[in-house]
């Protein structure tokens, strides 16, 4: 009799496995599915799998949450649309992981551009460069390749509303968004993303001495900023959502432009010292 309870304690804590099946463990992923034909949730829902795990986005906002192996690095997304399938791939998963927004939709489009120092425009190598969810590395030139963006040949403003994100060791996280560019042959091809070092000389807390909000707020997202010392753009800014610019730049007298599609709006301003704040807002018009 105590040798048969013996057996079957020891079969329960093999049944346990230490927590988890197999004693695997686990994490949770979670996420939003938008459509950029409207910039929403898709509709109907979409299926969001790995492995024999799937669920449905929220009707309502496109999110979502799934129970998945710990290290589960890609997802597949099924739109149950014209849509199709896509796969979208992120860091090994551990714990609860945000993956942030992923965007479907009717077509595919690959995004190119060049990621540089915003001090010199010298190119960055090793960047990270993502965009609606997808992402790429930057080569020894700056130059980044991101395919299977998702993209609508019919309607382009959700995708210009897309915010992409560019990173390096060393430099402060900047912005992007490909407003006001369209396909060409497959391909959009984005304005040149200036990273701003995170070692300069004299930079004031946060790292900007030189800043602004893009008016009327509703337009500010996609806007293109470039800075001027006389004729010459010695730094650009990629406006997104927050609707505002940053600069760092030397003292001395700038001319600050904004542009988006057929809108436009110019100011001027001075820096008179490296640690000066200034505050130039810019309507468009």
């Amino acid at each position: 009799m105590n040798k048969w309870l013996w057996f079957v304690a020891g079969l329960i804590i093999l049944g346990c496995g230490g927590g988890g099946v197999g004693g695997a463990q686990s994490a949770t992923i979670v996420g939003r599915i938008l459509q950029v034909e409207t910039g929403g949730a898709p509709s109907p829902p979409a299926s969001v799998q790995v492995g024999t795990a799937t669920t449905l986005t929220d009707v309502a906002d496109g999110s979502f949450s799934i129970a998945v192996p710990a290290g589960t690095t890609s997802i597949t997304v099924d739109t149950l649309s014209a849509s199709g399938v896509w796969t979208f791939n992120f860091p090994a998963a551990s714990g609860t992981t945000d993956i942030g927004d992923l965007w479907v939709g009717p077509n595919r489009v690959r995004l190119r551009g060049k990621v540089r120092r915003s001090t010199d425009s010298v190119p960055i190598a090793s960047a990270t460069v993502t965009f609606g969810g997808m992402s790429a590395t930057t080569n020894a030139s700056g130059d980044f390749s991101i395919p299977e963006v998702a993209y609508s040949n019919a309607n382009q403003t959700a995708f210009w509303g897309i915010v992409g994100t560019a990173r390096a060791t060393d430099y402060f996280k900047t912005d992007f968004t490909a407003s006001p560019n369209v396909a060409a042959g497959g391909v959009v091809t984005v304005n040149d993303i200036l990273l701003t070092p995170s070692n300069d000389n004299n930079p004031p807390p946060p790292p900007y001495n030189l800043w602004g909000k893009i008016a009327p707020a509703n337009q500010a997202t996609g806007t293109v900023v470039n800075l001027k010392q006389g004729s010459t753009v010695v730094r650009r800014f990629n406006v997104s959502a927050v609707g505002e610019y940053y600069f760092w730049i030397e003292p001395g007298t700038y001319t600050i432009e904004a542009t988006k599609g057929s809108l436009t709006g110019t100011a001027s301003a001075t820096i008179a010292a490296p640690n000066q704040v200034v505050r130039k807002d810019v309507t468009l018009n």
